[in-house]
């Protein structure tokens, strides 16, 4: 197993490093090879990018990490083509049709354009079901100025909010 949690995000949430001693093998054998998954618990991380070929994000539910995959690429799939789940599109019900279920996805920092900030705490994605094939869309909102201002981008994933001060 890793030996601690800590996820790193690219271009608002496109890429990610975990160190995590929650995540057992078996989660990783859903998406490694056992060769790739020895090489992954003796480097100490993975990363993650949502442009791999299959890309998947971890989530917490009940003390522990599930790794599901990451949203959509694929036009004949039965969910939206996207990474994220904006918040208003959630609150007009346009996900309702997938009966989403609110999980977390922890994650403490991000790098934008050169900037590393804090990410929101208890960031929330949406855990959906269709077909039995089951994807997780990270959710997001309007940046707020901090954000903006810090991370130079228009979206921000929705959790606990931190001070968006650039770090050195």
């Amino acid at each position: 197993m890793f030996s601690k949690l800590l996820i790193f995000l690219v271009q608002m949430c496109g890429s990610y490093k975990v160190y995590s001693e929650k995540i057992q093998a078996k989660e990783l054998s859903k998406f490694f090879s056992p060769e790739q998954v020895d090489e992954i618990m003796n480097k100490g991380f993975y990363e993650g990018h949502f442009w791999y070929p299959r890309p998947f994000l971890p989530i917490e539910q009940e003390g522990q990490i599930s790794l599901f995959d990451w949203g959509n690429r694929d036009k004949k799939a039965p969910f939206p083509t996207t990474g994220w789940a904006k918040q208003e599109s959630i609150e007009k019900g346009r996900w309702n049709w997938l009966h989403p279920k609110t999980i977390t996805i922890p994650i403490t920092k991000g790098l934008e354009k050169g900037v590393w900030f804090d990410l929101p705490e208890g960031t929330e994605g949406l855990l959906v079901e269709k077909n039995g094939d089951t994807r997780v869309y990270m959710i997001t909102e309007a940046a707020g100025h901090d954000y903006k201002k810090h991370v130079k981008h228009e979206r921000m994933p929705v959790g606990k909010k931190k001070n968006y001060s650039e770090e050195k």
